[in-house]
């Protein structure tokens, strides 16, 4: 449904932490026209150009609270709502190089009333952002 505006244009950028790339952010959007629970994502796939990330290295965050990508089944107090960019962050050592970047997202979402899941599924060439450091 709203699927093209799943990855956002603004915010991918490498994320330096006492001197170090320790990974990189990518922002998204919620698929769907209602907010949820986070503990109704069913799962987030991130691939950059053509390279798949592990959940192991990802931390999910929204304006509420950041969550590594294991936890979120359990989150029921917080929520990503319509029209909120949350943040994907990704380990990474080093980070990304710079220049523009093929951006895979499909995020998976449980409904309460849909017998399927809500399956959001957008690609976009994006530019990383200068560095944002981390203190």
């Amino acid at each position: 449904m709203f699927e093209q505006y799943l990855v956002c244009e603004d915010g991918f950028r490498n994320v330096v932490e006492d001197g170090q790339t320790v990974g990189f952010e990518v922002k998204l959007r919620i698929p769907y026209y209602r907010g949820i629970a986070l503990s109704l994502i069913n799962s987030i796939d991130l691939e950059v150009d053509n390279q798949f990330y592990s959940h192991d290295d990802m931390i999910f965050s929204v304006e509420t609270g950041s969550f590594p990508y294991h936890e979120i089944s359990t989150v029921i107090n917080n929520r990503w709502e319509f029209g909120e960019k949350a943040t994907l962050f990704v380990k990474k050592s080093g980070g990304l190089e710079a220049g523009t970047h093929k951006v895979h997202a499909v995020v998976n979402l449980r409904i309460s009333y849909l017998p399927w899941p809500n399956i959001g599924d957008d690609t976009k060439q994006i530019t990383l952002e200068p560095d944002k450091v981390l203190e």
